[in-house]
């Protein structure tokens, strides 16, 4: 007779099983449970033809921090014409297991059945609480019976239409529409909570565990009190276990006196079996899918609408063909043995605080003295509508001492990123005596030129090589677009006895007041266009954010008064329109300063006509990206 030998620890089979390897798996199983892993462990042996009537005999061991080894032998009879009995026995050490296994293998018999106990009864029960479901699919044809509102969903509703914020790339919708559900709309603001309440210190809402290998997954939340007083969820339900193994999810909800509730009761609807269930695969798809993190997080920051609408619609397209075999019940595990998210945030909290100490710095300034007076000048005069940013606090302070020299500025268009070489250059009163624009200005007459005068000819230095002779910064825009020859210069300037060599042979040594500012594009840095030694030579590299909505919203209203009643709805355009462009990879860009012509074309030819010179011209004459555009910003009212 032929045999098949299943490792459930191991997820392998062993289709050919000899003695010999028969004891390996045994050894292999001791050593498992010599480990410090409190897990659950097994082996089964699968005849080809049933042996007494039984088609299986299976070991399962236990092991945990706070019980000894516990170990139970299980088989299941199925005689014709019977239905399926399950026996199970506790045997009294691995000695005894390893003699009922052999004499099953080798004899093909089975021990008297008398000392074991029938656990028919108690098996089809669990299995009568496990459900196969696709549970995103069905979260869409259920909702709370009292209304059909997202608790804290930004108003919107079961099954609202909002195609307008996002629309997913693998949407396959006959319509190709975009609609939200009740249950993972509320599963995301919850999860939201307790990921808010963790990163800030908080343990009061709950917290979510995984083990070291990323496949087991827990969530215990606690349900917070508006929840109960809004009726969204009943008062009864203090909150929920789940935990994720693969494809199965075991769940339960517990009362306030930590006790169990049955899942028979009118409180635990279809609707919150949902809701335990959406909340642990959450959990997952935050340790295994660093976009989807990022997105939660910005939410947590910034809670807005499109983020949410991102967010659900993102986790139902990227598991909406999965079934999960769902258990109403303790799941037995020991969260003990998990990785706690609370815990791996305890050094990014420490980090966090750490770091606010430090940003509210006193900005030293250059003294007056420190430049020729001619070049005072040219220190930066900025509207009130910039600020620094606190977190440049110290660099500032370095580029004042002398200890950074040369800054380089990259991220995103439209950040702000020569706002910021002069925002520095303004704090610590350092002249800009020249800003280059790589792009068109930049030749190699960048330190000078011949120029004739009467009747000379005379080398006529230029204002970067003033800056680097007396003192003062200079900023190259768009820094990577240069060809390389023009940017030779650079290196030996900012090597530690920095020089530069003129065309008329002179060499000029760098001012110990020299300063060089940069900026470019988010992601040419270490290309060719910027090689690697020009790079290496700055002292520090920093990536600028895009500008939150906040600072639009007080440049526009600071520049352009009469945009205020607009602005508003400016930033929806904006926001839909870098929606679609990261979904469909679109090699566009719309930037803050897009939004500031446009509002000032507006003042004389309105949003609507404005928008056809300022918005629509993005598309770079795609005509479908045009009425894409153009359907975008008549979503709103404009007059």
């Amino acid at each position: 007779m032929d045999f098949e030998l299943s490792y459930d620890h191991k997820n392998t089979k062993d289709s050919h099983p000899t003695l010999r390897s028969l004891a390996l798996a045994f050894d292999e199983l001791s050593s498992e449970l010599t480990s410090l892993n409190s897990k659950t462990y097994s082996l089964t042996l699968f005849p080809s033809e049933p042996i007494e009537d039984s088609m299986y005999l299976q070991v399962n061991c236990f092991k945990s921090k706070n019980n000894p080894d516990e170990l139970s032998l299980s088989v299941m009879i199925n005689k014709e014409y019977y239905e399926p009995k399950y026996y199970e026995y506790v045997p009294k050490d691995m000695e005894e297991v390893k003699e009922i296994f052999f004499n099953y293998y080798s004899n093909h018999k089975l021990p008297s059945l008398n000392f074991w106990s029938d656990e028919t009864e108690y098996i089809n029960n669990a299995e009568e609480c496990i459900m196969k479901i696709n549970i995103f699919k069905e979260a869409f044809k259920i909702h709370r019976y009292k209304g059909k509102e997202i608790y804290k969903g930004f108003g919107f509703k079961h099954l609202s239409d909002v195609t307008q914020y996002y629309v997913h790339r693998n949407n396959q919708s006959d319509t190709g529409t975009t609609s939200l559900c009740q249950s993972i709309g509320e599963s995301v603001v919850l999860f939201s909570l307790m990921l808010s309440g963790i990163i800030k210190g908080d343990e009061k809402i709950g917290d979510y565990y995984y083990d070291n290998n990323r496949k087991y997954y827990a969530v215990k939340i606690n349900i917070p009190e508006d929840w109960h007083i809004s009726g969204v969820i009943d008062k009864n339900i203090k909150g929920y276990y789940a935990f994720n193994n693969d494809e199965d999810i075991t769940f339960h909800a517990f009362a306030k006196d930590g006790s169990g509730i049955s899942d028979k009761l009118m409180p635990l609807d279809n609707l919150y079996k949902l809701l335990p269930c959406f909340l642990v695969l959450l959990a997952k798809e935050m340790e295994l899918n660093k976009d989807f993190s990022l997105l939660i997080n910005n939410f947590i920051e910034s809670p807005a609408a499109d983020i949410f609408i991102n967010i659900c619609e993102d986790f139902y397209q990227n598991h909406k063909f999965e079934e999960y075999n769902l258990c109403y019940g303790d799941f037995g595990e020991s969260l003990d043995e998990l990785t706690s998210c609370y815990s791996t945030y305890e050094a990014i909290r420490e980090n966090k605080n750490n770091e606010n100490i430090t940003l509210d710095l006193k900005i030293n300034k250059f003294s007056s003295d420190n430049f020729l007076k001619e070049y005072l000048d040219f220190i930066p005069k900025l509207g009130s509508e910039f600020e620094l940013q606190k977190e440049l606090s110290g660099l500032c302070n370095a580029v004042q001492s002398g200890d950074i020299r040369a800054v380089l500025f990259h991220g995103p268009a439209g950040t702000g990123k020569t706002i910021a070489c002069k925002l520095v250059c303004k704090e610590i009163a350092l002249p800009i005596m020249a800003t280059i624009n790589c792009t068109e200005n930049l030749d190699e007459y960048i330190l000078g030129k011949y120029i004739p005068k009467e009747d000379k000819i005379l080398f006529i230095e230029s204002y970067v090589t003033k800056a680097i002779r007396d003192g003062g910064a200079v900023v190259f825009e768009e820094i990577n677009f240069a060809k390389p020859q023009y940017l030779a210069f650079l290196n030996s300037l900012l090597d530690d006895n920095g020089f530069v060599r003129l065309d008329n042979g002179d060499i000029v040594k760098r001012h110990n007041n020299f300063r060089l500012f940069a900026t470019m594009n988010l992601g040419y840095y270490g290309t060719k266009e910027l090689n690697q030694a020009l790079f290496n030579r700055f002292n520090s590299v920093i990536e600028l954010a895009e500008l939150s909505d906040d600072s639009i919203k007080k440049m526009l209203s600071t520049r352009i008064p009469g945009s205020i009643p607009f602005i508003e709805k400016m930033l929806g355009v904006y926001h839909k329109l870098r929606k679609k462009i990261e979904n469909e990879e679109l090699e566009i860009v719309i930037s803050p300063r897009n939004l500031e012509n446009w509002a000032r074309l507006a003042k004389y030819e309105g949003y609507l006509r404005a928008a056809e010179k300022t918005i629509i011209p993005i598309a770079k004459s795609d005509r479908a990206l045009e009425a894409a555009i153009k359907g975008i910003i008549y979503i709103y009212k404009w007059s």
